[in-house]
């Protein structure tokens, strides 16, 4: 009847707060999921759309997404600098074992000098890339616990409140 309509109405609070309960179990629910073949760029996006229907103040709001996004691009800035680095040590590695070939009928010790030179640049470079591999999966994890963490936390302050 229009008692339990009314009931319920008030439990569900304005649109904006159940928009944002929604979304933020929807967060939870994507982030938590054992499945490995689950799609980051729809957390991402389910992460973002949450942000933005949290019914924390607006200045705090765009405060804590600018925060969000300078951490971002400097986390993007350097790991894209890691990864042209270790490029750069990858192309140079080969070079350096074609060029020891070169210099083979000249000098044995200058050829092992040129062909250990490569071997080091390419290992450093491998490994460098892996290392980076592994710190761009940590900075994803972190950015969705950082919004999940900022959702949560205007969650405890609306049920204090």
């Amino acid at each position: 009847g229009p008692e339990g309509e009314e009931e319920l109405i008030a439990s569900l609070g304005s649109p904006k707060e159940a928009a944002h309960d929604i979304l933020t179990t929807l967060l939870d629910k994507k982030i938590n999921e054992e499945n490995s073949n689950k799609n980051n760029r729809q957390v991402l996006q389910i992460a973002i759309l949450a942000l933005l229907a949290a019914p924390i103040g607006i200045p705090v709001g765009i405060a804590l997404l600018m925060a969000i996004i300078g951490i971002f691009i400097a986390a993007v800035s350097v790991l894209i600098a890691f990864f042209a680095v270790s490029v750069a040590g990858l192309i140079l590695g080969g070079f350096l074992l074609f060029e020891s070939f070169y210099v083979l009928a000249e000098s044995t010790s200058a050829f092992m000098l040129i062909f250990g030179g490569g071997l080091l640049a390419i290992g450093a470079s491998s490994l460098v890339l892996l290392a980076t591999s592994y710190v761009t999966r940590f900075f994803g994890i972190l950015i969705l616990r950082l919004i999940q963490w900022i959702l949560n936390r205007g969650k405890r302050g609306e049920s204090h409140a």
